[in-house]
């Protein structure tokens, strides 16, 4: 009896040993998951992150990334393809790091970012050099009757060391509000005010000669943000033309358009739209830039003229493409993370203006509606800017 009473504790005592081992296995893996372990792991394995506690704890840095591939000298290439590329990016999604300045490759992250600003000062000193490779060129850096170093847009803001070039409809808006807040205007009154704001900044930056201009550069961090001329353009055109408020210049300036290159057809409009086509608005810029006087439209007027950016040094030439990881850069460089949070004002009516929101199927479309010799002169004028910036216009032609 006793053997038969020992046997069966023995068996009892196995099985339950045999099931605490079982439930011991999930608990370890959720454990692992819901713990810096795993995180850890991760990193280690994936290189998921650069740097680490100055503890001695081993993480896997981040491996050296190339830089993106540039074409010839001649060439013109987009740089969009880059940001579709997640595993040549440097900017990482990490909302545990809190310190901007952690990081022992160079590298600065903010609260959502992490940047290898190696490789990010090599996306830069390119595009800087091939800015002045392009001027030199084109003879671009040298003043002629028509074309002089103009400071006229220009917005130097000396308490944070920062020169900009105002290129409106890229990203303009956002940094506008930026520059408004390093000049004292609070965040509060900014969202509130109906004033405009390029008229709220230039009673705080007054506009600066050449020399000033030249002057500060040289103790400035100096930048300008451009974007692909022909989405520049559809978005300036649907902002200004097709959503223009009513009574504004930019609403009687459509009435005007329609008036004098609507079609007509058996004595009809051949549309009754109440803005201007893309076509008729285009047939419009392109009768006023035919004139030597280059007075266009601000909005429209190609970044070469209104920047003449090979006048000046610039330390980052930022594209709206690739905005979201140019602007931390630059926001880290100039030390303004604690005071500048990377966002989007005024991302555009249509969904043409902003990133994303279909803006290059929107451009496809407008752009059907024109004809090749529209396009070639269009091209034909902004030219310098897709030469300058690196940008092509080849995926714009009919076949």
């Amino acid at each position: 009896m006793k053997g038969h009473s020992r046997t069966k504790w023995r068996i009892i005592k196995r099985l339950f040993l045999f099931f605490t081992t079982l439930s011991v296995i999930p608990l370890t893996v959720l454990y692992l998951i819901t713990s810096d372990q795993l995180y850890r792991f991760r990193q280690y394995t994936y290189g998921a992150i650069s740097g680490g506690p100055s503890n001695g704890s081993s993480r896997q840095q981040l491996q050296q990334f190339r830089p993106p591939f540039h074409p010839a000298d001649g060439g013109m290439h987009h740089l969009r393809v880059v940001q579709h590329q997640p595993h040549q990016l440097h900017v990482l999604h990490d909302k545990q790091l809190h310190d901007p300045r952690a990081g022992r490759n160079g590298s600065i992250a903010n609260s959502q970012y992490r940047i290898d600003m190696d490789y990010m000062k090599l996306r830069m000193e390119h595009r800087v050099a091939r800015l002045q490779k392009k001027c030199k060129e084109h003879r671009l850096d040298e003043p002629k009757q028509n074309y002089k170093p103009k400071a006229w847009e220009y917005l130097i803001q000396p308490d944070y060391h920062l020169v900009w070039c105002n290129v409106f409809k890229a990203a303009s808006t956002s940094w506008m509000y930026n520059f408004n807040l390093m000049a004292g205007y609070s965040a509060q009154f900014l969202n509130k005010t109906k004033d405009v704001p390029v008229q709220l900044a230039r009673q705080k930056y007054p506009r600066p000669s050449v020399e000033k201009l030249r002057q500060a550069i040289n103790g400035s961090i100096s930048f300008i943000i451009v974007r692909h001329p022909f989405e520049r353009l559809v978005s300036a055109y649907k902002d200004k033309i097709q959503y223009a408020l009513r009574n504004s210049h930019h609403h009687k300036l459509g009435i005007r358009i329609i008036q004098k290159y609507r079609k007509m057809v058996n004595g009809k409009p051949v549309t009754l739209l109440k803005y201007p086509t893309f076509s008729e608005f285009v047939d419009y810029l392109l009768d006023e830039i035919k004139h030597p006087h280059d007075v266009v439209d601000m909005h429209f007027i190609r970044v070469t003229s209104f920047c003449t950016p090979c006048f000046f040094h610039y330390d980052v030439i930022a594209k709206f493409e690739t905005l979201e990881e140019d602007q931390n850069y630059l926001i880290s460089i100039a030390r303004l993370d604690n005071f500048i949070k990377p966002q989007w004002k005024n991302a555009g009516k249509g969904g043409a203006g902003g990133v994303g929101g279909g803006t290059k199927e929107v451009v496809h479309k407008l752009f059907s509606e024109l004809n090749s010799d529209q396009i070639h002169r269009l091209l034909d004028y902004y030219r310098f800017d897709f030469e300058l910036f690196g940008y092509s216009a080849k995926e714009y032609f009919k076949e």
